[in-house]
């Protein structure tokens, strides 16, 4: 179990860093410290790998999720929370994971549309209702629209045309965030915003 466990780890490490067709069973191989045929011992596969590795991946997502839907946060700590989520989480991940995942696993890219339509979806409808509700975003907004927008923009950021430009994949992501951000608060809610911004560490 303890070499499964440490095999997904570094499949997923990698595929991260490198998306998944730069990274070779014998590079985990050589990584994990174990021969290649210890590796398709626990896997068949490597599609079967990867499928291990996002469903890891999508596993610490929805617990991490779950935490904080348990924090009794405003909607303003929410929009903090989810920069921090994503410094935390695109810091590192190459855009041509998910494009690799779209192309070439379709049942692993499947999972990952079911995840975020079943779990991040409603997580962000939650914290729009919420702002709505607290007087902080705008109470005109359609939640299930802008969420399913939020989704997209975060989805698109992995297109080729984002992984081309000059800025990293994060700054992408970071700068889309930030314009959707204004686009939801009120005139209490960007005060409120501001004031937490000046305190904020990231």
């Amino acid at each position: 179990m303890e070499t499964r466990k440490n095999i997904i780890r570094l499949a997923l490490e990698n595929y991260l860093t490198f998306g998944v067709r730069a990274v070779t069973m014998d590079e985990i191989a050589r990584l994990a410290g174990i021969s290649k045929k210890t590796i398709y011992e626990e896997f068949s596969s490597k599609e079967e790998l990867v499928n291990a590795a996002i469903e890891a991946f999508i596993s610490e997502y929805k617990c991490d999720l779950d935490e904080m839907g348990t924090i009794d946060d405003s909607a303003i700590d929410h929009l903090f929370g989810m920069t921090r989520y994503l410094r935390e989480t695109f810091s590192s991940m190459n855009p041509l994971l998910m494009q690799d995942i779209q192309r070439f696993y379709p049942k692993c890219w499947q999972k990952i549309n079911e995840f975020k339509t079943e779990k991040v979806l409603r997580n962000i409808v939650m914290v729009l209702d919420q702002g709505k509700q607290s007087g902080d975003f705008r109470k005109e907004i359609n939640s299930e629209l802008l969420a399913h927008m939020r989704m997209d923009q975060i989805t698109n950021t992995f297109s080729s045309n984002y992984s081309k430009s000059s800025k990293s994949f994060l700054d992408c992501q970071l700068a889309i965030l930030d314009h959707f951000i204004h686009g939801i608060l009120t005139d209490q809610g960007r005060s409120k915003y501001y004031r937490k911004l000046q305190t904020q560490e990231f």
